[in-house]
């Protein structure tokens, strides 16, 4: 039996090569043995290299890499990489940087990758968001899209997607910027095929919800912002093949506690199973008689619970404003 490190075969080494990432494996393990280095430079092996991160801090990467064997990359702006056409096989991409810069980088990917499965954006704000989905959209083995514009406020610039489907299944869009609902029927059929949608919206009292249908959604996260318990059930309506929902955010107390109406979104959405709640609002204290209300929810098992236990914490009796926290699963 084998057991020093110059006499390990090759498919040890590759097995101990999946616990680096790229840069640790070129910087730290190279030259420790002729198996070893086979492995690592040898294509026949087909070893992958993952978790390659260039960012500002990269000065130079070691020249036996092979960009053809990186299968997961994060690229920052400031890393000063020109080379992402080389990574043929990759299967992974975050993306961090200006919106401008993001959009050429993405035109060179999706004309050399055909691999492709998950993509990052990390962007500033949403404005180009339907430019940046334009340029997603010739990526045919992309299974999964997130987006982050959460460094300022910015409205989503109008233009028109090109009436294309994707295979995209998961899809992921969070921001600082207002985004409504609405917004989204303006992304099919770009969305069509969406099973999972994990999405940050807000309410715009200008506009009801628009009907329009992602008839493939089973799994919906929604972080909600001050959007009405009317606008939630309008939402579920044109999900119809829901299964599970999860709720977080911040929202007002009618509906989601006073008077609430939370069974009526299983009928509304009848393959509706589960509900996951954890919501936040602000209240007076003297607002809504607190054992009444709980008792009320209880009934569908959710709990209210103040985010301040020290009751004598505000000693002005004219502004006893309190944060809650709305938490629990209810199943049909």
């Amino acid at each position: 039996m084998r057991t020093s490190i110059a006499h390990l075969y090759s498919d040890i080494w590759r097995h101990i090569f999946e616990y680096f990432n790229a840069l640790e494996l070129l910087f730290s393990l190279v030259h420790i043995t002729e198996a070893a280095d086979d492995v690592l430079f040898n294509e026949g092996y087909h070893l992958r290299l993952r978790g390659l991160i260039i960012d500002d801090s990269i000065r130079a990467l070691p020249k036996e890499l092979l960009l053809s064997q990186v299968i997961s990359l994060e690229l920052h702006q400031k890393g000063c990489f020109e080379r992402s056409e080389h990574c043929s096989e990759l299967r992974s991409l975050k993306v961090i940087g200006q919106s401008e810069w993001t959009i050429s980088l993405l035109k060179k990917v999706s004309h050399t990758n055909v691999k492709l499965e998950q993509l990052v954006l990390v962007v500033p704000g949403v404005g180009p968001l339907y430019d940046l989905l334009e340029c997603i959209t010739p990526l045919i083995s992309l299974r999964r899209l997130s987006i982050v514009a959460d460094q300022s406020d910015e409205k989503i610039k109008p233009h028109v997607l090109p009436m294309i489907q994707t295979n995209i299944k998961r899809f992921s869009l969070h921001s600082c910027s207002s985004i409504n609902w609405n917004e989204l029927s303006h992304m099919l059929p770009f969305l069509s095929n969406v099973c999972f949608l994990d999405i940050t919206i807000s309410h715009d009292n200008k506009d009801s919800v628009s009907w329009f249908s992602f008839p493939k959604v089973s799994y919906m996260s929604l972080r909600i912002l001050e959007v009405p318990f009317e606008c939630l059930s309008a939402i579920i309506k044109t999900v119809p093949s829901l299964v599970k929902l999860k709720l977080s955010g911040l929202v007002n107390i009618e509906g989601f506690v006073v008077n609430h109406r939370w069974l009526d979104l299983f009928d509304f959405c009848p393959s509706l199973n589960i509900v996951t709640v954890n919501l936040s609002m602000e209240r007076d204290t003297s607002f809504f008689p607190i054992d009444t209300v709980q008792t009320s929810l209880r009934e569908v098992n959710l709990n209210l619970s103040c985010m301040d236990d020290d009751c004598d914490y505000y000693s002005d009796t004219r502004y006893q404003h309190r944060w809650w926290t709305l938490s629990g699963i209810i199943s049909r």
